[in-house]
């Protein structure tokens, strides 16, 4: 998205922070991924939605309190 390169994660799919990306195809990158897997809930797909509302439907910044 064109916001991600804001965030500390370059992908929604993965916890790996960017400052972990050099080590992508480790076996300290491997653990990582097996012991930090990204939950998916209803809390956490309410709190993208109401974030992706401000967004997109009422137009907040993306560094408003908002959105933090």
């Amino acid at each position: 998205s064109c916001i991600k390169f804001l965030s500390q994660c370059p992908c929604p799919h993965c916890l790996i922070r960017k400052d972990k990306i050099r080590e992508l195809g480790t076996k300290a990158d491997r653990r990582r991924r097996e012991s930090h897997q990204r939950q998916d809930s209803d809390s956490l797909q309410g709190k993208i939605r109401m974030v992706c509302d401000w967004l997109y439907v009422k137009g907040r910044n993306i560094t408003s309190i908002f959105v933090k």
